[in-house]
């Protein structure tokens, strides 16, 4: 079991495409809270803890199969610099490996306790007995909080399955940087909108998700009746600026918990000004919640409804490489907290099921 210790949240094969060049096992590092840059960081010792899903095992193992597979196919996407045929088997190795990378990590579990602690406090607030307690000394969250998020992953995959993935190559002298919170989120079209709700949900109409794979690569799964990424036909080596590299770059300095990673291409001064540019945005993204007035029930007891939603980042983000398309362009909101991205999880009055 000892050799299991050590868990990691963001793959050791995938860190390597990142390592410092000819050297394997090692990786530039910037620390995001004090701006400290390592030149050659442990790539092995890098966004993993112990037994951070358990001393069971389980969930380690499981991850660990489905590392192997994709391992292979995304090792030769990097080596090829084209993705697999679209919607084949091993694309859709990608298309798992890419959303369990967003739900695995140190930073969403953080985030997922966040939300529980928040709930549980303000519907408290609401019971008599609850009058003089101590909120504040006190932090309600699941050991098992990893666990949690991916049952409400794995219950909620089918609604990504319309989700398309593109391959955007980048030939400019900025490289792509990535994170030990790898998989970034926005939603240009919600953005264009100003709508006021969350923008980053599983089922949100407009979501983007990037994931750098390389230096010169990054990963786009996308709402494909929202955005018009490259031809229709083309799915690889979609050419993205510098722009775009150096904004995509920010973003991920937004997710990334504690740290994060480059070759040395990358130079002190550039992650000195990706820590200038991302601290502008970082108090945007916040945990909001609502609740509304008890209301009685049949045996007389109380409920309470609290509703939450997370504030996105909005970097007014311009990408060369997205359009809208005219469906976007024509699409009217419906008025409601979410805007649901696939129309047939609603009824006929237009309401979300």
């Amino acid at each position: 079991m000892a050799e299991k210790k050590k868990q990691h949240y963001v793959p050791k094969f995938y860190l390597k495409f990142f390592s410092i060049k000819h050297n394997r096992k090692h990786i530039k590092l910037c620390l995001k809270k004090s701006g400290e840059i390592i030149q050659q960081a442990d790539l092995a010792g890098q966004a993993q803890e112990s037994y951070f899903y358990g001393k069971d095992l389980e969930r380690e193992k499981w991850f660990g199969n489905i590392e192997d597979t994709t391992s292979i196919i995304l090792k030769e996407v990097v080596k090829t610099k084209t993705l697999p045929k679209n919607r084949s088997d091993d694309y859709y190795w990608i298309w798992l490996f890419i959303l369990l990378q967003a739900y695995r990590t140190r930073a969403n579990a953080d985030e997922f306790n966040d939300m529980i602690d928040k709930t549980m406090k303000t519907a408290m607030k609401f019971e008599s007995q609850f009058k003089d307690f101590e909120y504040d000394k006190y932090f309600f969250a699941y050991d098992d909080a990893i666990e949690k998020t991916l049952d409400i992953l794995l219950k909620s995959l089918p609604m990504m399955m319309d989700m398309q993935i593109k391959l955007l190559i980048n030939k400019t002298s900025k490289k792509i940087i990535t994170s030990d919170n790898p998989v970034s989120k926005y939603n240009q079209f919600l953005e264009s909108r100003k709508f006021p709700y969350g923008h980053n949900g599983m089922a949100s109409k407009g979501l983007q998700i990037f994931y750098p794979l390389a230096p010169d690569l990054m990963l786009l799964m996308y709402d494909p009746k929202v955005y018009k990424v490259g031809n229709r036909k083309q799915f690889s080596q979609i050419a993205i600026n510098e722009k775009d590299v150096e904004v995509l770059n920010v973003l991920t300095c937004l997710y990334a918990n504690k740290a994060f990673y480059s070759t040395n291409n990358v130079t002190d001064f550039e992650f000195e000004q990706l820590l200038v540019k991302s601290n502008k945005f970082k108090n945007q993204k916040k945990l909001e919640l609502k609740y509304f007035d008890p209301v009685t029930n049949d045996d007389d007891t109380e409920s309470v409804i609290v509703q939450q939603h997370k504030t996105p980042y909005m970097l007014s983000l311009d990408l060369s490489f997205v359009k809208q398309t005219q469906h976007a362009k024509s699409y009217k909101l419906s008025g409601y907290y979410a805007e649901i991205r696939d129309e047939h999880y609603r009824n006929r009055n237009n309401r979300p099921y």
